[in-house]
């Protein structure tokens, strides 16, 4: 597509042709950019087909009846975003295609967060209803540096989840939901305090259950909280905002949380109950800065707090089922090998969500993920809406299925379907999935796989060869990394 400056080029050029050759030669050139446009033309329609066979193939697996919960995260919301313009820190009043839902490059307009939420709720009439759903943080939008509008957009998103999603809703803190962009405000037990008072009615809790972990106690003072959701499942949500690398907490206040954490899995562990961790920023590598080649961001969490998280979750991996992260708007995962108390090998993983909102040019997306009785993570659905399609056609908008991570992931034939499709996704799994990356029969087939199913494809893939991405989905420290990388001739 000829971008605007090379068409002035074009129509600047001054030919130089016979006099008798003119009308020829001006016949020629429009043949030509005529030509090319309808090439471009059909194999954008190639594209849209190959595409949509995909995106529109029906997902192998029933689960109308198993457990499920839901996850929407990034959302992001955007109250003074018009037709044509939004902010955005490099596009101050970027103007986009006029549209009444927003459009990728800008952050999620209340529109947009509108069909969202209505899609979601739509959703769990045709595949059965979830059992809770988990908010993964920043509700509000990039670069809002104000207590009062801060509090005023978080509020407009719990309503909204409120009024279409009636079932408990367990929310996490963004980076963006603070005041001052990954900074504790000096004020911080007036800050968490006005942020429990919007989320809490979500949780549909007793005050029993709130007051026997002292949630509310914990986030006032920090911003982390537990609760038991039933005799059997008990939710964590940590503040990992403090660990990031960008955070003012200081050490010793994130060594406290991470105490916390580690007398709430023993407990859970003592009374025989299982656990899921959620929280904002990943304690990982991030491949979106190593791609923007930003150092000094490529581990989001300090060193201290991710030695210490990574030794306290090793000795609980009976106990933790999964944890889920987002922050980075893309679909990813990392597996990373440890040793308990016991040097016995083992591996922790996270999941990191895609988001809603579209701002880094991703498409927006949310997740359902299906459980068995013990909440052992079977699967992972992606649902996303082609925005910027939408946008340019100038319709309502609509999410569609993506991919379920089992079937995309892991080979299965006919006769095995209804056995994978009751395998829990092990952390062994997830480690031996990403060792293709190093397999040399199945190295392209895997990475290729990744590559097509990242909501960030030009962001986060440029360069990055599968031994990088092998190296990144494994490490979440720099000599790991750094030791990772040279056994495979790559620096970090």
């Amino acid at each position: 597509m000829l971008e605007a400056e090379d068409q002035d080029e074009l129509t600047d050029i001054n030919l130089k042709e016979a006099p008798g050759n003119h009308n020829s030669k001006n016949i020629s050139v429009y043949s030509g950019l005529i030509l090319v446009a309808v090439l471009g033309f059909l194999s954008y329609i190639l594209y849209l087909q190959v595409q949509l066979s995909v995106l529109l193939a029906p997902l192998a697996f029933d689960y109308k009846e198993y457990t499920k919960f839901g996850v929407i995260s990034d959302l992001h919301l955007d109250l003074k975003q018009t037709s044509t313009t939004c902010q955005w820190w490099d596009r101050k009043n970027y103007t986009h295609y006029e549209s009444a839902y927003g459009t990728t490059g800008c952050d999620t307009r209340y529109n947009f967060a509108a069909v969202t939420v209505d899609s979601f709720s739509e959703l769990l009439k045709d595949i059965g209803s979830v059992d809770l759903i988990f908010n993964l943080g920043d509700l509000v939008n990039h670069y809002t540096t104000n207590f009062v509008k801060n509090g005023e957009l978080i509020s407009n998103a719990t309503e909204l989840f409120q009024s279409k999603l009636p079932v408990p809703i367990y929310s996490t803190i963004g980076n963006n939901d603070l005041p001052e962009d990954y900074l504790q405000p000096i004020n911080s037990s007036q800050f968490y305090e006005s942020f429990w008072m919007k989320i809490s009615p979500l949780l549909n809790a007793t005050a029993e259950s709130l007051e026997k972990h002292k949630a509310a106690e914990t986030f006032s003072s920090g911003g982390y909280y537990t609760i038991e959701h039933s005799a059997r499942l008990q939710i964590v949500s940590i503040n990992s905002v403090s660990f990031s690398v960008r955070s003012n907490v200081e050490i010793s206040s994130g060594l406290q949380q991470l105490e916390w954490l580690s007398q709430v899995l023993s407990d859970a562990k003592i009374h025989k109950r299982v656990v899921v961790i959620i929280g904002h920023v990943c304690p990982s590598l991030s491949l979106f800065q190593i791609s923007r080649h930003k150092p000094n961001r490529t581990m989001l969490w300090k060193e201290e707090f991710t030695h210490e998280y990574n030794k306290i979750v090793s000795q609980y991996t009976d106990v933790i089922k999964f944890s889920l992260f987002s922050h980075q708007h893309d679909n990813q995962w990392f597996v990373k090998e440890s040793k308990n108390d016991k040097s016995e090998t083992g591996y922790v993983s996270y999941y990191v969500i895609p988001s809603v909102s579209p701002v880094y040019e991703n498409e927006p997306s949310y997740s359902i993920g299906i459980v068995d009785n013990n909440w052992n993570l079977l699967d992972l659905l992606f649902y996303f809406c082609p925005l910027s399609f939408y946008t340019r056609q100038d319709t309502d908008p609509h999410y569609l299925f993506h991919f379920s991570f089992k079937e995309r992931y892991f080979f299965f034939e006919d006769t095995k379907k209804s056995f994978i499709k009751d395998m829990p996704i092990k952390n062994e799994h997830l480690h031996n999935l990403t060792l293709n990356l190093l397999n040399v029969n199945d190295m392209q087939n895997t990475y290729k796989k990744i590559l097509f199913n990242s909501y960030q494809l030009l962001y986060n893939f440029g360069g990055v060869s599968p031994y990088q991405l092998f190296c990144i989905m494994t490490q979440n420290t720099i000599q790991g990394a750094k030791d990772c990388l040279s056994r495979y001739s790559f620096e970090f």
